[in-house]
């Protein structure tokens, strides 16, 4: 009687074992090991794909569609640049970081391939970003703001305003004394410097391209009228927003 009671007793006990176990086993069947596997192979290869191009290639030029097409906007009138400096072409600007201790990192962080999705980590992007050491921009939306910034390595604040749109130019290792500009050119004039970053500000209203078509040359310049570095970009006339606004009112 003792043993058919320990037989009762100890039977339900071992189904809850097994109901219990059965997850755990199954957790390790082959099929899920598989299924895991399969995740892990098509997120390295998706980290891969943000990491190079697809096949073996020779990028000559910007790996950005944009300045892909530089040469055919490219402003037909470009005046030497001692010509520029010589005529009284100077423009307000106004500093919106300045940081002379900075040094440009070799890598940063965000850059990984395992950050917001490789956002920042294609290496002909962070080669481009490398060779150059001026770069303007629109605070044109949160995503392009993100990007840029992400890109260059810097944050900054930045502003809206309806009728005086701001073109924000970023400048490493060069001590920005003054801006110039003449038809479709805008010349920013420092000294160069080992370490140090500037963030300034202009006014789309001070420039007066000839050609609105045309992309803007920003030319970074010593005070003796040599290039330092250069860098393209559309031209967009003071009252964007409000033109943006007037359309969505619209619709």
């Amino acid at each position: 009687m003792v043993k058919k009671n320990g037989f009762i007793i100890c039977l339900p006990l071992i189904l809850n074992l097994f109901v219990y176990c059965n997850p755990i086993i199954a957790a390790f069947s082959p099929s899920d090991s598989n299924e895991n596997e399969q995740h892990r192979i098509q997120e390295l290869k998706q980290r891969l794909d943000n990491l190079e191009p697809p096949e073996p290639t020779t990028i000559l030029d910007s790996p950005f569609p944009f300045e892909q097409v530089a040469e055919v906007n490219f402003p037909t009138d470009v005046i030497p640049i001692a010509e520029v400096l010589k005529k009284q072409t100077k423009i307000p600007f106004k500093v919106i970081k300045s940081d002379p201790s900075y040094v440009r990192p070799i890598y940063d962080k965000h850059w990984h391939s395992t950050y917001w999705g490789g956002r920042w980590s294609y290496i002909p992007s962070r080669i481009h970003f490398a060779l150059h050491r001026i770069f303007p921009f629109y605070a044109i939306g949160l995503s392009a703001e993100l990007n840029f910034q992400g890109d260059v390595g810097i944050a900054f604040p930045t502003s809206t305003n309806e009728t005086n749109l701001d073109l924000y130019i970023v400048v490493f290792q060069t001590n920005i004394t003054d801006v110039r500009t003449l038809g479709n050119q805008i010349v920013v004039v420092g000294t160069p410097k080992r370490t140090g970053v500037e963030v300034i500000s202009i006014k789309t209203a001070d420039i007066q391209p000839s050609n609105k078509e045309k992309f803007l040359l920003v030319q970074l310049v010593t005070k003796g009228a040599d290039e330092l570095d250069y860098s393209f970009i559309s031209y967009q006339p003071p009252d964007f927003w409000l033109k943006q606004k007037q359309k969505l009112n619209e619709r």
